[in-house]
């Protein structure tokens, strides 16, 4: 990916971060920033899980196995 791509990438995972610690605390209380940065490691976390264990998931979805054959 370039630098464009990744920093808008990153923007919109802030954007959601923002929204999701602003249902928690004022925006104008000293802590959201931090709140908002915490949110976003979840989310970074919740995405590396689901593209992780994907091919898992959608084995188990589809009744089909995810392992390469030997």
């Amino acid at each position: 990916m370039d630098s464009i791509t990744m920093s808008w990438l990153i923007r919109i995972l802030l954007a959601g971060a923002g929204i999701v610690a602003g249902w928690f605390m004022p925006r104008d209380q000293i802590g959201y920033t931090i709140m908002q940065f915490v949110v976003f490691l979840l989310l970074i976390l919740a995405a590396s899980v689901v593209v992780l264990y994907l091919p898992k998931l959608r084995g188990i979805f589809t009744g089909t196995s995810a392992k390469k054959p030997d």
